[in-house]
């Protein structure tokens, strides 16, 4: 009869639901967990009742608890452990059951990811295909078939055009279809290598090369190239000078007008021509027979010469006059910007007041006038073309200097 009243005790210190059954199955309590008026008959349990009634609701220590049940002779039940072996052999056969199709799940949606990303990025086809090295070997990223060296312009009509698929995209039973301006004009295996030779007869003008990979009726990859057929020499107008004139020995200038896009040399070294194709370039000889030659090469090979026969006389100048021509840089990238320091004196010394103009090739850069000291300085932008272009100042009639520009990237 003693243990109802320190049951019911340990239930105010702690109401575990283990500890509240435990004391139903002794006896039925006559309270409920609430501020109501408890009826005991027993005058120990009203004691405890009041001791611990005011801390019933603060959090009981561990231990403290621990060791009001064992004086209770209150023990937990002990689990049964097939319950939980029960339970972790269930979850690993879940597992086991629902890991290869997930993992299959995730390996389809990549590779359809893949797929989407390729052929809606065109950089990941053809020409543009990505390139990384590879045990010393360059490796392209993509299944579509690579073309060696497709050159934009060609002079002859036969193309042989070389090239491989990917080894990652060799597979039996696929093959490989060339198509020129829209007519099929070789399907052959996939070789195991990946290799692949075929000779096109071009025609005159633009011409659209397709290879595209196939499997087959499904196309796996295709890649795109474009070759233009130019049998056309450029055309080459040279203004100055004309054959048979007298010119400047210390300023010979050679101007005039070719094919936009073509590489024009005067006497071997290349000169800068402007996107509208006219080029201009000044060159010193020694007095006498001159003989000038320009040639005018474009795209496709095809070459232009003239050749000119001059005299070169030398040209008086005012007496004791100099005027040079520094630039701050010699070699230069396309439209970098460019300093030309100008210094234009006579036995009397700096020449104060005059203007120069400097002019670039054939385009006209500005003017400028000299200071106390006899300089000036005119800024400009690098030529866009790369090649050697010739700096001109002049200052007067007959007074002038020049400078060369190398302009390379």
């Amino acid at each position: 009869m003693r243990a109802l009243p320190i049951t019911r005790a340990l239930k105010l210190l702690a109401p575990h639901p283990t500890h509240q059954r435990r004391a139903a199955a002794i006896g039925p309590a006559p309270f409920r967990f609430r501020f109501t008026p408890y009826s005991f008959t027993s005058r120990k349990a009203q004691e405890l009742i009041s001791r611990f009634a005011a801390r019933r609701r603060q959090p009981i220590e561990r231990d403290r608890y621990r060791a009001a049940a064992r004086s209770a002779r209150i023990r937990r039940p002990p689990r049964a452990r097939w319950i939980d072996g029960a339970l972790v052999a269930a979850i690993v056969l879940v597992i086991l059951i629902a890991l290869p199709r997930l993992a299959a799940g995730v390996r389809t949606g990549m590779e359809e990811l893949g797929a989407q990303v390729q052929s809606a990025v065109p950089l990941l086809q053809g020409q543009s295909t990505l390139q990384v090295p590879t045990g010393g070997a360059v490796a392209p990223l993509g299944v579509a078939p690579v073309a060696d060296n497709v050159p934009l312009f060609v002079r002859d009509p036969q193309l042989q055009l070389t090239g491989r698929v990917p080894s990652f995209a060799v597979q039996p039973g696929r093959t490989l279809q060339i198509v020129l301006n829209g007519t099929v004009v070789s399907s052959i295996p996939v070789a195991d290598s990946g290799a692949f030779s075929a000779s096109l007869a071009l025609k005159d003008g633009a011409n659209a090369i397709s290879l595209t990979l196939m499997a087959g009726r499904d196309l796996v990859a295709t890649s795109t190239y474009s070759v233009t057929l130019d049998r056309t020499a450029p055309t080459l107008t040279v203004a100055r000078p004309q054959s048979g004139s007298a010119v400047d020995a210390q300023n010979v200038a050679v101007q005039g007008t070719t094919e936009a896009g073509a590489t024009v040399t005067v006497n071997g070294h290349t000169v800068v021509v402007a996107q509208d194709g006219t080029f201009s370039d000044f060159i010193t000889a020694t007095p006498g027979p001159l003989a000038i030659t320009i040639v005018s090469r474009d795209r496709a090979g095809n070459e232009t010469t003239q050749k000119l026969d001059v005299t070169a006389q030398q040209t008086a100048q005012t007496p004791g006059t100099m005027l040079s021509v520094g630039l701050d840089r010699a070699t230069v990238r396309p439209g970098q910007q460019v300093v030309a320091s100008i210094l234009l004196r006579d036995l009397a010394g700096p020449r104060v007041g005059v203007p120069v103009t400097l002019s670039v090739g054939v385009v006209f850069i500005g003017t400028a006038t000299t200071g106390t000291d006899g300089t000036a300085r005119i800024a400009f932008a690098a030529p866009p073309n790369e090649g050697e272009a010739s700096v001109v100042v002049l200052a007067g009639s007959n007074i002038s200097g020049r400078a060369t520009l190398t302009v390379s990237r």
